[in-house]
């Protein structure tokens, strides 16, 4: 363990080792620690290190379907789903890897009903933000919406929710 991944370790206590070394850690290797700038920023979803060390923790099985999505988050699907099942050139259409990544989602789907691994999100006053598993929640979407396929997948997916204290929006917390 580098001495950047020890000190995010001990910033983040309540982290999940399962979110932590699953996601964190190849942040933390590719852009560095403590978190600066606009690239962190995107990848903590706005929260600061400080918010995410607040937040509570738990494994669910979630309806993604039915959950009331943060307006980035439903961008973000929207604009995969544009790039990835129409075809159309956005920003989305850029992503390194992204068709071979819907495919190998695909693939676990068709095998297993399920997504692999669990998604990160946050339950917000904003609504649920996705902070990992944009791509997985997309695809999850298209076989749901998709009339030879919606019964290829099981409406409850596993996922890791966080939830902050009391009343709680980027950088805005307060106690209940």
């Amino acid at each position: 363990m580098t001495d950047l991944v020890r000190l995010a370790r001990q910033l983040l206590p309540n982290l999940p080792a399962d979110v932590f070394d699953g996601w964190l850690i190849e942040r933390i290797e590719a852009a560095g620690w403590p978190p600066r700038g606009a690239r962190w920023n995107a990848l903590l979803g706005g929260y600061s290190v400080q918010d995410w060390s607040s937040f509570t923790w738990t494994a669910e099985d979630v309806d993604l379907h039915t959950l009331p999505f943060a307006e980035d988050s439903i961008r973000n699907i929207v604009g995969l789903s544009q790039a990835e099942f129409s075809g159309i050139q956005n920003a989305y259409s850029s992503i390194e890897n992204s068709r071979n990544r819907m495919s190998r989602i695909y693939s676990h789907i068709n095998e297993t009903k399920k997504l692999p691994g669990r998604v990160v999100l946050i339950a917000s006053d904003l609504g649920w933000e996705i902070i990992d598993g944009c791509h997985r929640i997309t695809m999850y979407e298209g076989c749901l919406r998709h009339p030879d396929l919606k019964d290829k997948v099981e409406r409850l997916q596993p996922a890791w929710v966080a939830r902050g204290p009391g009343t709680f929006a980027k950088g805005v917390a307060s106690g209940a």
